[in-house]
């Protein structure tokens, strides 16, 4: 560590009062310029500023300190501090992040006279989760302030454990507990996923506070009939907090079932859901308003009591994406009365519940279901098209061809609006000509092909999809694409002749390398890159090419050979061309520390000339792949890096050297330690030097 004089002591000093927040934050960063036994009390002062980033920045230079114990210490005796709540949970937080370390100090303070301190020691021992707090824990079960007594139910819960549960189980049973005590109790045992029996739970069930946590930690109990009675009838109950806790309860049993019991239980539920139809409105009703973890409850149990007068609201709440994966699931659940309830008010529904509606009908039995997506193909909307023409590949519907082609050239003609439909209709005639047999691909080539001769959107659309269908499409048809006036047609048709492997489209391919378009050409590097017979001089024309891109695309596909073996004359000649890319501009360089890392040891000398480097982005990349890839010894030119003039080089240089255990880099760490002023690049050595000194 670099000495401080007495300028640097009067400067940290003054600033840690400034009033200028950012500078009393900074302050704090260099508060190992003050006396050493003056380090650890001013960072706990700290806790109390009125900023919380000057609080933030303190708490991680106490947890860094290397005297835990003293820190722990102070920290704790800060907890009396009642003036000042943001120091008491700035020292909480500390504490917690101390760790192991300030267990044995904490649990000596759970004794403090100051019920508050007692309350946030228990919570920094609940934060830290370390099984040796239990006895203390178990101890303030008994606490004369039942605020603590709650804390440590909390805090039990947290850790787990079989003395944690038993305690737990005796809260929760002791009637001379506060109610308060109790719901923590059953907090945590909900938590800690406890299966407990209905005759345990009681006395929780007849208290009209606990009675919603006691139907939720009863879905947990095992092979218990009686627990099931009370869940179904707790459904119907008026008092909605029961009602959901106990349709949580069912679920949880539900998932926990055999077959053969769980289907017993659906029967159940259905036929309670028919005798008690107010409960299904309760929970309808209560649907668009229930936060979203509530949401995911009553749409599962809604799907499984399967009442079609639930399908339009369980679908209506899918629009949030969150919600939408459940809601196809629990409409799936349903099954045909979801679907004759969504066909019925098709023509009512908003767009989005549309769109969600042909994902689910995408998975959905029957005839019903399958003439509404085909009916969905001629939606007003183009989200609800798309969601269609997707359903319609999935279902494998061959009656959708026609209209989808018709589809592919409307939405060709579109520019901006027409390029995500037009996405979508490929993909779905993609599908529908892959997943049959080959008649089925081959109708789709012969219906797409009168649009080659359309303007240049419908042409690309229809070549797009052709491509994707390989085989059916003949090397002719895309030949002729590669000579047509768009160069968008002509890369489409180079990536549909890499995936034919015919001598004929590698000899296509070998005329695109000299094509006038740079995007074409490097279509044609990628392509040649995956073809295990093409030319390697194709290549190494394309790796001098006058664009950068071409020659990133070319050296790329180098690597791929390369890694994939190849002869020993072109094995050299492609190291020599990566050896050159390093020297190229910076897309071209980038690309040859990706080839470094996909040839791997062989190659990975070329990736130090790379940290000579200008841009940071390349330096970067390659001290990751010399972390990936290099040895001790080369890794050795990373060290340096500590302190380059960029922040993300010195982020992952010392992000690197910690991953790989360089405990050589310690002192070049520790002396960039001291100079840092990137609070990120801070937080990262700090964790590097914890990694390097464990």
């Amino acid at each position: 560590m670099l000495p401080f004089d007495d300028r640097d002591r009067d400067s940290v000093a003054r600033d840690l009062v400034a009033e200028d927040e950012e500078v009393r934050r900074l302050a704090v960063l260099r508060v190992e310029a003050l006396p050493r036994d003056d380090v650890v009390p001013c960072l706990v002062g700290c806790l109390g500023d009125s900023s919380w980033r000057v609080r933030k920045a303190a708490v991680s230079r106490l947890v860094a300190w290397p005297d835990q114990a003293q820190t722990a210490v102070l920290l704790i005796r800060s907890l009396h501090d009642d003036g000042n709540p943001g120091r008491r949970n700035g020292a909480v937080d500390a504490l917690i992040q101390t760790g192991r370390p300030a267990i044995p100090h904490l649990i000596e303070a759970a004794e403090a006279r100051d019920a508050d301190v007692r309350k946030f020691v228990v919570d920094a021992l609940a934060g830290i989760g370390d099984e040796r707090a239990v006895p203390t824990l178990v101890a303030r079960l008994s606490d004369a302030d039942p605020n603590v007594r709650g804390s440590a139910a909390d805090a039990l819960g947290a850790i787990g454990g079989e003395a944690p549960e038993t305690a737990l189980r005796e809260a929760l049973a002791d009637v001379a507990q506060p109610a308060l005590v109790r719901f923590s109790a059953l907090r945590a045992l909900d938590a800690l996923e406890t299966p407990i029996h209905s005759s345990e739970l009681a006395g929780a069930l007849s208290e009209k506070l606990l009675r919603p946590g006691a139907l939720a930690l009863l879905g947990r109990a095992e092979d218990d009939p009686d627990a099931v009675e009370i869940l179904a009838k707790a459904v119907a109950s008026d008092a909605r907090s029961c009602r959901e806790a106990a349709i949580r309860g069912l679920l949880r049993v539900l998932a926990g079932a055999d077959n053969s019991d769980a289907a017993l239980l659906l029967e159940r539920l259905r036929a309670d859901a028919e005798a008690h139809p107010q409960a299904i409105d309760s929970v309808i009703e209560r649907l668009p308003d229930a936060d979203l973890a509530t949401q995911l409850v009553l749409v599962q149990f809604l799907g499984l009591a399967r009442q079609g007068r639930a399908a339009i609201p369980v679908l209506q709440v899918g629009t949030d994406e969150a919600l939408e994966p459940v809601v196809l699931a629990s409409l799936g659940a349903m099954q045909e009365v979801a679907v004759s309830a969504i066909d019925a008010a098709w023509d009512e529904l908003p767009a989005d519940s549309r769109r969600i509606a042909c994902a689910f009908f995408a998975r959905a039995p029957g005839e019903e279901s399958a003439a509404r997506l085909l009916h969905a193909l001629h939606d007003e909307d183009g989200v609800v098209r798309m969601a269609a023409a997707r359903s319609v590949g999935e279902r494998d519907l061959a009656a959708g061809v026609e209209r989808l082609v018709d589809l592919l050239e409307a939405a060709a003609g579109r520019a901006f609006e027409g390029e995500e439909e037009r996405i979508a209709v490929s993909e779905a005639l993609i599908v529908l000509g892959r997943a049959s047999e080959p008649a089925r691909a081959e109708e789709i080539v012969r219906r797409l092909a009168p649009l080659l001769a359309s303007e240049e959107p419908v042409r690309l659309a229809a070549a797009t999809a052709m491509a994707g269908l390989g085989r059916p499409v003949n090397d002719e048809t895309m030949r002729l694409l590669l000579r047509d006036a768009s160069a968008n047609v002509r890369r489409v048709a180079v990536g549909a002749l890499a995936g034919l492997h015919s001598e004929a489209g590698i000899d296509a391919l070998h005329l695109a390398v000299a094509d006038e378009s740079p995007d074409v050409r490097v279509a044609a590097a990628s392509a040649l890159g995956r073809c295990g017979d093409a030319l390697f001089e194709d290549l190494a024309r394309l790796a001098e090419d006058a664009d950068s891109r071409v020659r990133a695309s070319a050296v790329r596909a180098v690597a791929a050979r390369l890694a994939g073996g190849t002869d020993p004359v072109e094995g050299r000649a492609g190291l020599a061309m990566v050896e050159r890319a390093c020297e190229d501009v910076g897309p071209v360089a980038l690309a040859a520390v990706e080839a470094v890392g996909q040839i791997g040891s062989e190659a990975i000398v070329l990736a130090l000339a790379l940290l000579e480097r200008a841009e940071s982005d390349i330096v970067r990349e390659a001290v990751r792949c010399l972390g990936a890839h290099g040895d001790d010894r080369t890794l050795e030119a990373v060290v340096p890096l500590v302190s380059h003039a960029d922040w993300s080089v010195r982020a992952e240089a010392i992000e690197t050297l910690a991953s790989r255990r360089m405990r050589r880099a310690v002192p070049a760490i520790l002396r960039r330690l001291d100079t840092e002023q990137d609070e990120y690049v801070r937080s990262v050595t700090l964790r590097a030097l914890q990694r390097l000194e464990s």
